[in-house]
């Protein structure tokens, strides 16, 4: 059976933190139970505008103008 996800079109959170609470994403879940490949995770911390964003975009090869 093939992959149900050959591509995402943009990274998608694992864990999701609202009001204080973690949950799992169910989204992300689907999306990792139809993958066959090795997969890699990538967590990036910081303080606020310290350039998290721009790192995580540089890892995902977006360019942003």
């Amino acid at each position: 059976m093939a992959s149900c996800v050959a591509f995402m079109e943009s990274p998608v959170c694992l864990i999701e933190n609202t009001d204080g609470n973690l949950s799992v994403n169910s989204e992300a879940v689907e999306i990792l139970m139809g993958l066959y490949q090795p997969v890699v995770v990538v967590a990036v911390v910081g303080l606020y505008r310290t350039g998290k964003s721009y790192l995580m975009n540089k890892l995902a090869g977006k360019k942003q103008w």
